[in-house]
């Protein structure tokens, strides 16, 4: 998903701002971790659905406890995301109750106890669905980028 967005940019402002882009709202999520700075809504909110998608997405590779998920996220985003909490575990429980996930108990690296959660047949459905859908909706961001743009 960030290469789509990075496309996004490409499109919108070219390669070299695309990357101080980047850049620029990696150094701003650190200063909002240190607490330098206050976060802007524009930073804040992902579209509906991305959270699910982005963790369906991750346990489609392998199960995972909620720690080492919200971890993957951030490790394969550079950085630029990072999900809390009071987010991941509330998501987590919405796609157990919709039968996308089903969890198990099992023993961290750390050798504690993990809840761990694995895509179930309907949750790989589900992230099909809505694969074509995200690729559709950013296509067509990407046609009203280029048609401004020009």
């Amino acid at each position: 998903m960030p290469a789509t967005l990075v496309s996004l940019e490409m499109l919108r402002r070219g390669p070299r701002k695309a990357q101080f882009d980047i850049l620029f709202r990696r150094e701003y999520v650190n200063n909002i971790l240190r607490g330098n700075m206050r976060k802007k809504s524009e930073y804040r909110d992902l579209f509906p659905g991305a959270l699910e998608l982005m963790i369906l997405h991750t346990l489609s590779r392998k199960p995972m406890h909620g720690y080492a998920l919200a971890q993957r996220i951030k490790e394969v985003s550079d950085d630029l995301l990072q999900i809390e909490e009071g987010s991941l575990y509330p998501a987590l429980q919405r796609m157990l109750k919709a039968g996308w996930l089903e969890s198990k108990m099992g023993i961290s690296a750390r050798n504690r106890p993990v809840r761990v959660f694995k895509l179930t047949a309907a949750g790989r459905r589900h992230l099909e669905e809505e694969m074509t859908s995200v690729e559709k909706m950013f296509a067509g961001i990407a046609r009203v980028l280029a048609l401004a743009s020009s």
